[in-house]
């Protein structure tokens, strides 16, 4: 039987390939036993997406884990993953939980993502101690769980956290796409509660998502943008397969890029809220968040790229928003994970109380703190290439890139490289898959072309600038 690689958030595998019921209980038995031996008849919580199955492998792992001596709750409906983080992180009792879901890949994948006592993402050690802890032997062990209601409660708090009598006085219309989701259904109600005329498109919960990529990415997103020009909508507001992250819909219909979402986010918690402390991003987002930190006179920190990185940075309290490459957000007051649902709502309270649109909003951040191109692009490697990499990219010190000679080289995912003219690139390994992530950003107007091309070479060439 082939051996499992768990990792801080859990583990992810195609159907067929690696995603069985044998897998889930593996999996599921070892964190059990984790989690035991912190603490014997403590609470786990369970959660599940619309996937196919996705209920029935819930009730299998929690019963596993229940096996172990654990108090296991299992959600009695489709529940998304920041309702399963919200949960946890308000039971005292609580050391973790489970999620069946694959996020936002296709229906030909499946998961197990896995939060601690706060609801954020698993400490390496845990994370470690379970990977060691995964028998090659499915268990026969099982026990009784309850069935809960895991999503009310997080959706009540979303709205009393809202300015519901500011966004209903706005008379905002806007189309929700759920993408046949753990969402659907659930986001309509909760803009229809805060006041919004709500137009609802793949609300309901189809477990091949109808061929979608439940992905708030184009061309995922193309129906939404269609339903907004078609309704003459505000906006559109589309959530991801389990509602960690969303995207924009503009009123023309076009997409907001999801590295002007954080900056909004930013403002509203900032200008409407009254929050002062200090923001986080990784190394691969966008420079146009650190520069509406500086413009607010707030302290930003870069990490590497991961979330459990991202994470690490709450300990002190102080930080008021977080956001990484891939468009996740994340207000560690509310809760130390992405949420979706809550960022969105933010962005529409932040349209409600200054009367702009999205794209007004867009356009004034640009103006204050200048515009860039973003691109990124994924390389297949083979495993000789990759073994090089790892070895090469640490140590690696390009003297010039693109005619240019760089200011700062920096290697904390990888290899980074920030360049005089406010342009940056950066070359990583992935994580779980044979390739290398490249990115390259540069002040507009400009090409990213060039840059972005300098960074795919270096790492077909295993490293060699």
């Amino acid at each position: 039987m082939r051996s499992l690689r768990f990792g801080v958030n859990g583990w992810v595998a195609r159907v067929g390939d690696g995603f069985d019921e044998s897998s889930v209980v593996r999996i599921a038995a070892a964190l059990g036993q984790a989690w035991a031996h912190r603490a014997v008849g403590s609470t786990v919580m369970v959660g599940y997406d619309t996937r196919r199955d996705s209920l029935r492998l819930a009730l299998v792992a929690g019963q596993v884990i229940a096996a172990q001596g654990l108090d296991v709750v299992v959600s009695d409906r489709v529940c998304p993953t920041p309702a399963l983080s919200w949960s946890i992180a308000t039971n005292p009792r609580c050391v973790g939980g489970v999620m069946l879901t694959a996020s936002e890949a296709s229906c030909e994948y499946g998961g197990l993502l896995v939060r601690q006592h706060d609801g954020g993402p698993l400490d390496p050690v845990f994370a470690d101690r379970v990977e060691q802890l995964i028998s090659s032997v499915p268990t026969d062990a099982r026990a009784s769980v309850e069935r809960a209601d895991l999503v009310s409660s997080y959706l009540d708090n979303i709205a009393i956290l809202a300015d519901s009598t500011l966004i209903s006085g706005s008379g905002l219309r806007v189309v929700v796409d759920g993408m046949y989701g753990a969402t659907a259904g659930y986001a309509g109600r909760l803009f229809e509660r805060l006041g919004c005329e709500v137009i609802n498109i793949h609300e309901a919960h189809v477990p091949d998502f109808r061929g979608l990529h439940p992905d708030a990415r184009e061309p995922w997103v193309d129906e939404c943008e269609r339903a907004v020009m078609r309704h003459r909508a505000d906006l559109g507001i589309v959530f991801d397969g389990d509602g960690d992250r969303m995207g924009i819909i503009d009123a023309r219909g076009r997409l907001v890029s999801q590295h002007d979402l954080a900056p909004l986010v930013l403002e509203h918690v900032v200008g409407q809220r009254g929050m002062r402390g200090r923001v986080v991003s990784t190394v691969a987002s966008s420079v146009r968040f650190a520069r509406h930190a500086e413009r607010l006179d707030l302290e930003h920190t870069m990490v590497p790229v991961g979330f459990d990185a991202i994470y690490g940075e709450f300990s002190d309290g102080d930080v008021i928003l977080a956001t990484e490459e891939y468009g996740g957000i994340c207000v560690p007051p509310h809760l130390p994970e992405r949420d979706g649902l809550a960022a969105a709502t933010m962005i529409v309270e932040l349209m409600a109380g200054t009367g702009e649109s999205v794209r007004d909003m867009v356009d004034e951040c640009e103006r204050q703190v200048g515009a860039f191109e973003y691109v990124s692009k994924d390389v297949r490697l083979d495993f000789s290439l990759m073994q090089r990499l790892r070895n090469v990219l640490p140590g690696l010190n390009p003297p010039e890139v693109c005619g240019q000679v760089p200011l700062a080289v920096t290697h904390p995912s990888g290899l980074r490289v920030e360049l005089p003219d406010g342009s940056w690139a950066l070359v990583r390994l992935s994580r779980s898959r044979q390739l290398a992530r490249c990115c390259a950003e540069v002040p507009a107007p400009g090409s990213v072309r060039p840059l972005l091309s300098w960074a795919v070479s270096l790492a077909r060439s295993g490293g060699r600038a």
